[in-house]
């Protein structure tokens, strides 16, 4: 593809080149003249692994990680330790001293990298946004600042725990039992993780005496479109459950968890609209227990012509 016009001596007169980025070469498009030879680019460099045939549909990685504004991306360091003092040989020359060359980046951060790798990886696994991984980092940030991060075992309980918060303030809340299905120990570890939500909220909230966490409350309506996208709704499915969901907050008082009420809903939707969904399919679609869908669903069954009218 020509880039730009050189005036070229065979052709006298300004012609379209293009440029050779394996030889460096620019050529004319005209007569091929290499009009300049071991043209260095000054741009960024990229590297294809996706991709080694260089189709169109090639994927481009730049080289090197993105810069992480959570961490003070240091510049590379060497340091050389001894390891003790030179001990004379028999032939009364001296050994040379073991030396060990580190080279990395500041070693205090080295904590942090792998806290938000773990993050970034859980939240990948979730399939969650960009900014819930960055509002997740920035959670154990604070949280590592104020010496406050369990150590062994928990800490990928702890790192569900910073998602659930990030989550909340994104106004995209996930269940602790979702959360916890990222984790070592499974949909066991769905308390710990609240027991962890706590602690966060404590020292971030209550004793630090300043307003960082805006999570607000959690109401059906924001679990709906999950659960019915994973259930294959259409969108006048969505619509009505969001309505029905919309209408029992204004007008009824169950006590029961959002995610169960929004689990509940999807089965009514399902139902009504003669899908060939059980309650064992919106419990596995959803994560909500089959008994506590069939429960709920008879708490809200004889208002259905209220909530879906």
């Amino acid at each position: 593809m020509a880039e730009e016009s050189l005036y070229c001596p065979d052709c006298h007169r300004s012609t379209e080149v293009v440029l050779d980025h394996a030889t460096g070469d620019t050529v004319c498009t005209e007569c091929a003249l290499v009009l300049e030879a071991h043209y260095i680019d000054e741009g960024s460099e990229w590297r294809n692994f996706a991709d080694d045939g260089g189709g169109e549909d090639r994927d481009p990685s730049r080289v090197g990680g993105p810069n992480d504004p959570f961490l003070s991306n240091a510049p590379l360091v060497t340091r050389i330790a001894y390891s003790g003092p030179q001990k004379a040989q028999a032939d009364g020359g001296h050994a040379l001293p073991r030396m060990r060359v580190n080279v990395g980046g500041a070693d205090p951060e080295q904590s942090l990298v792998e806290a938000f790798q773990a993050i970034a990886d859980m939240a990948d696994r979730l399939g969650l946004v960009a900014t819930i991984r960055d509002g997740a980092k920035d959670v154990y940030k604070k949280l590592d600042e104020a010496k406050a991060c369990p150590r062994g075992k928990k800490r990928d309980v702890f790192y569900a725990a910073c998602l659930y918060i990030a989550c909340r303030n994104d106004g995209k809340p996930r269940t602790y039992k979702e959360l916890a299905t990222v984790t070592r120990a499974g949909a066991s570890a769905k308390k710990e993780i609240g027991r962890m939500t706590t602690l966060i909220k404590k020292v971030l909230g209550e004793e630090a005496g300043q307003q960082v966490l805006d999570i607000g409350v959690v109401s059906a309506t924001d679990y709906l479109r999950r659960f019915c996208s994973r259930l294959g709704m259409g969108n006048q499915e969505m619509r009505a459950a969001q309505e029905a969901a919309r209408r029992l907050e204004a007008g009824l008082d169950v006590r029961r968890n959002p995610e169960s009420i929004a689990a509940a809903i999807s089965y009514m939707v399902v139902q009504r609209a003669g899908a060939s969904k059980t309650a064992k399919d919106v419990s596995m679609a959803t994560g909500v227990a089959e008994v506590t869908i069939k429960e709920a669903h008879k708490d809200l069954a004889p208002h259905a012509e209220m909530l879906f009218a």
